[in-house]
C-alpha cells in the first residue's frame, strides 16, 4: 500500500464540485453542502480503516463450506 503521508490533504468541496460535473448534476447550495458534510464524514470514517495499524496484512476470514446434512 501506497504511503500517504506526503499526499496533500482531502477536499471535499472539490471533490463534489467535480464528481456532479462528471455526472451531470446540478447540485442547489443545499444540497451541495449535504454532500459536502456527507464525503467528509465518510472521509474520516475511511481514514479510521486506513490509520488501523497490521488492517493491510491480516488474514482472510477462512471460507465456510458446509458439509452434509
Amino acid at each position: 500500500m501506497p504511503d500517504r503521508a506526503d499526499a496533500p490533504p482531502f477536499d471535499a468541496a472539490a471533490y463534489v464540485d467535480a464528481a456532479s460535473v462528471a455526472c451531470g448534476l446540478k447540485l442547489s447550495p443545499a444540497m451541495r453542502a449535504g454532500a459536502i458534510a456527507n464525503i467528509e464524514r465518510t472521509s474520516a470514517f475511511a481514514r479510521l480503516l486506513d490509520d488501523e495499524a497490521g488492517l493491510a496484512q491480516a488474514e482472510p476470514a477462512p471460507v465456510f463450506r458446509p458439509g452434509p446434512p
